[in-house]
């Protein structure tokens, strides 16, 4: 049995958040959807209690409900990060240990991309944006782009366990903010 008195949300996965939040002080750069944090959670859980656990036990400690919870094992279980075991004793466990698992790796399972939706993401620009010749913005975003993709494939399950100061403390020594 999962000890129900873990939430994964206590573990760790504020590292995401840390740099955003301390860099803008008000709101996040970038938006990550519930699914995505809904499967980082799972997939945290799952390195949490290291062996494998059913579908039910894991929407139980997440809070979840089982539909959703099915949909995103699917979803990670094809982009190779969980293993399904069928049968009575079946269930779902990593596919590889917590350190070889980065995070940008399980949105990447949800969403296809870690990534998306800045301005001016293609050499063209928007067909609405009048700037697509010399337009000083479109490099900031791209580095602002590659930059948190970084961040999300440095960032492994295992780093997400620790606590929120030894998280954030490892993340200001991989992608240092000024002014801390």
């Amino acid at each position: 049995m999962i000890d129900p008195g873990l939430r994964t949300g206590e573990i760790g996965v504020n590292l995401f958040f840390t740099i955003f939040l301390k860099h803008s002080r008000k709101r996040a750069m970038f938006r990550v959807t519930r699914a995505e944090e809904q499967a980082i959670r799972l997939i945290m859980r799952l390195a949490h209690v290291r062996e494998q656990i059913t579908l039910s036990e894991l929407a139980e400690a997440e809070d979840l409900p089982e539909p959703t919870v099915a949909k995103l094992l699917n979803m990670l279980r094809k982009g190779g990060v969980v293993e399904a075991v069928r049968g009575r004793n079946g269930g779902y466990a990593l596919a590889g240990s917590p350190n070889s698992i980065s995070a940008g790796q399980v949105i990447r399972c949800i969403s296809g991309e870690v990534v998306f939706g800045y301005p001016c993401n293609d050499d063209h620009g928007r067909p609405d944006c009048p700037r697509t010749i010399n337009c000083g913005l479109r490099p900031v975003w791209r580095h602002i782009e590659s930059r948190v993709e970084e961040v999300l494939s440095q960032t492994t399950i295992a780093d997400l366990l620790k606590s929120e100061a030894s998280a954030a403390s490892q993340l200001q020594e991989l992608w240092p903010l000024s002014g801390d």
